[in-house]
């Protein structure tokens, strides 16, 4: 998974592209189930998250750090997820990612990995 940061004039285009360059992942991708470019859902922080988080004024937006997009990958094994990370299709998307991040991947995206199992 990983956390973006886009501008917030980014050309929709080019987040268009992007979203579909990541969603012909699970088609040229061996061992990709999932895949997606979503704007991350911020919700309304509710009274007894404020209780529990402080009062913060912008609420889970405040705690979203200025992320605002999700890459969202599902890979059916550790090998399948070792070959999306140098595969031609992953590679192809530095165009896309460069021209709408705030800035390069060290300040615009947080990257993780989650295994369950």
């Amino acid at each position: 998974m990983g956390l973006w940061k886009v501008k917030q004039d980014a050309d929709p285009a080019l987040i268009k592209r992007a979203q579909d360059k990541v969603a012909k992942f699970t088609e040229v991708l061996p061992g990709c189930i999932e895949a997606v470019v979503a704007p991350l859902y911020v919700p309304e922080m509710g009274k007894a998250d404020q209780e529990t988080f402080g009062n913060l004024a912008g609420g889970f937006k405040e705690m979203a750090r200025g992320y605002n997009y999700i890459l969202y990958t599902v890979f059916e094994s550790e090998v399948a997820r070792k070959v999306y990370e140098e595969h031609p299709a992953h590679m192809d998307l530095s165009d896309e990612c460069l021209a709408i991040w705030i800035g390069d991947a060290s300040e615009s995206a947080l990257v993780f990995d989650l295994r369950l199992a």
